[in-house]
């Protein structure tokens, strides 16, 4: 045996078939391990040649043995392969057999093929169509004739290196050595190939779990991201609120000077009536209102801020979501704009748990806003649709969407931030939404805003559905103005504000009114005498307004009962800790004289001897 080409390669074994160097080195093939070769010749002679050499018994088993061991670093084996011998006379003959047995999973591992096969194909041209449909198997080449005619031929197959040229006559040890070491090699593609599959199915099903993994990791990072930057916003609307308390406790005396201060001048020009000349009577009443308009906007603007920066307490209740809705639309009705439509569906409304008033205060806020933003749009027409449906089997959702011009989407994030406004100046102050926001979180719910597609915004506010329906009780609230008077009182007012204990006087002169700037000196007054109704101050130097109730209590039993407390810093932690301990009264600063003036004829008549 030649290889046909000198430089032709010669088979080593590779690392992955010798295994780890520091690993127990593996069998070469299964014992008894049966490769099937096909002989192509149209020389019936030498297929009996080849018959007559794999039959022989005396195969020299320890020299194949030694050339295994040599070749491919392996052990020598237990026992010698068999060999399948199957056979064909011409070149397409012998394709047909290739193409049947890898269809029925039995691939020849070797072909012997003869160079000439008159008159079909010759033995080049029936092993390159062979090895053009068998990626594995390997061709033994057989001539008598020299190698000039042909050699170029060979060198340009597909496959070039699973052929190699046999020179007859045969050697009969020659033909076997080269059978077991072409199968051996033949078998070893074929657990590589095995092995290569595995790994890519191995390593296409890691792919995925990686894929997955990535995709639940980024699904983590954005849900993160999304619970931080809401903590954040949490945190600021907190300091916020801190820093809103502080300010309103500030506000809240010098505003109550001018807002009684107004109302006490306007009753005193009311009754002077002609004692004053028509023109400065007017002129007056003008400055007068203008004084009540500007307190009376900055007393809202108090009020909003006292609203987002303050937590209700009182436990969410069942709320009827349709009667709720029909409510503030019917306060919204008067405002409306002729040119603008507004459209209500609440039929798959179900109750839900929150608070009817603020959820009223709520849709009103967010109804308006869409009525500003579209006020002077003529086209597309100007509408406000308000729907309600279920989330689930949890959740109620209420929809508010115009048809205005949307939000711009780099303000989207901050829509819900104090103070944050695109109106122009005196046309807000940017905490109706903030209060939307701070309201629906104490109810248990959420509020959302997003851009239509078309055209116009669309606000989402998400709120627990009740488990179960109950009626909801709206408790009668009087009005302010409905003060009787049936005899006078006594009133006593600590404040250690002098302006306000003038103010208080004033308001309440229908009575015989005491004022104290100190709350020791008002208790030595109370050892002395009784007071229909006490009017203190909180937050006072020394003793406080609680613990004047709490001195009171011990000197004169029965009277801390009536105790009724103002304050301006009812927004502040610690004196809403010390009011929420006793079950008195509270009046916030800035109040209405009229609800102060009512209370007080109340508590007169109510006491023995009214």
């Amino acid at each position: 045996m030649m290889p046909f080409s000198t430089a032709a390669p010669t088979y080593q074994a590779t690392p992955d078939e010798r295994g780890p160097a520091n690993a127990a080195a593996p069998q070469s093939r299964p014992v008894g391990q049966s490769y099937r070769i096909l002989v192509v010749d149209d020389n019936p002679s030498i297929h009996d040649d080849f018959r007559r050499i794999f039959a022989n018994s005396q195969l020299r088993r320890d020299d194949l043995d030694d050339l295994a061991a040599s070749v491919f670093g392996l052990p020598t084996e237990s026992s010698a392969p068999e060999f399948s011998l199957d056979h064909a006379l011409q070149g397409q003959a012998a394709l047909a057999q290739v193409l049947a047995a890898r269809e029925a999973n039995a691939a020849y591992a070797l072909l012997f093929m003869d160079v000439r096969m008159p008159p079909g194909w010759d033995g080049v041209e029936a092993a390159a169509r062979v090895l053009d449909n068998d990626p594995d198997v390997h061709v033994v080449l057989c001539t008598a004739y020299p190698e000039r005619s042909w050699r170029n031929r060979v060198e340009q197959l597909p496959g070039r290196e699973r052929v190699l040229v046999l020179k007859k006559p045969f050697d009969i040890l020659e033909v076997q050595q080269l059978a077991c070491a072409l199968c051996e090699k033949w078998l070893y593609a074929q657990r590589d190939r095995a092995r290569l599959h595995d790994l890519e199915r191995s390593v296409t099903a890691q792919k995925g779990e990686l894929a997955a993994a990535a995709d639940h990791l980024r699904q983590e990072m954005a849900s993160r991201a999304l619970v931080e930057s809401r903590l954040r916003k949490a945190e600021r609307l907190e300091g916020l609120g801190r820093l809103a308390a502080g300010l309103c406790h500030e506000i809240n005396n010098p505003l109550s000077y001018i807002v009684t201060s107004a109302e006490l001048m306007q009753d005193e020009l009311a009754e002077l009536g002609d004692g004053v000349p028509p023109g400065n009577q007017q002129e007056l009443a003008q400055l007068l209102n203008a004084i009540s308009i500007g307190a009376s906007r900055i007393t809202r603007l108090v009020r909003n801020i006292r609203m987002f920066a303050r937590h209700s307490e009182a436990a969410p209740e069942v709320v009827e979501l349709d009667q709720a809705v029909e409510t503030a639309v019917g306060m919204i009705q008067p405002q409306l704009l002729p040119h603008v439509e507004i459209s209500v569906d609440t039929s798959r409304a179900v109750p839900v748990l929150g608070r009817r008033f603020e959820l009223e205060q709520v849709i009103i806020n967010l109804v308006e806003n869409a009525l500003h933003a579209m006020a002077e749009q003529r086209q597309p027409v100007p509408r406000v649709a308000i729907s309600a449906r279920l989330v689930g089997t949890e959740s109620m959702s209420i929809e508010v969407a115009d048809t205005g011009p949307g939000i711009d989407d780099t303000i989207l994030e901050r829509i819900f931030d104090p103070f944050f406004t695109t109106k122009p100046v005196n046309k807000g102050t940017g905490l109706g939404l903030s209060i939307c926001h701070t309201l629906i979180a104490d109810m248990g719910g959420s509020i959302d805003v997003r851009n239509r597609e078309e055209r116009g915004a669309v606000f989402t506010v998400t709120l627990p559905v009740a488990p179960r329906a109950r009626p909801v009780l709206v408790a009668h609230v009087p009005s302010s103005t409905e003060t009787i008077m049936s005899r006078r009182g006594k009133v006593l007012v600590i404040d250690d504000e002098p302006m306000m204990l003038s103010m208080l006087e004033r308001a309440l002169s229908l009575h015989a009114v005491s004022c104290c700037s100190n709350a020791r000196v008002a208790l030595e007054l109370c050892r002395k005498e009784s007071f229909d109704v006490i009017l203190c101050d909180v937050m006072m130097p020394g003793v406080n307004g609680w613990e004047f109730h709490h001195l009171l209590a011990e000197a004169r039993p029965g009277m801390e009962e009536r105790v009724a407390f103002i304050t301006g810093g009812a927004l502040l932690d610690d004196v809403r800790e010390l009011l929420g301990r006793v079950p008195n009264r509270t009046f916030e600063k800035p109040f209405d004289l009229n609800e102060l003036r009512a209370y007080v004829a109340e508590e007169v008549d109510r006491l023995p001897g009214g």
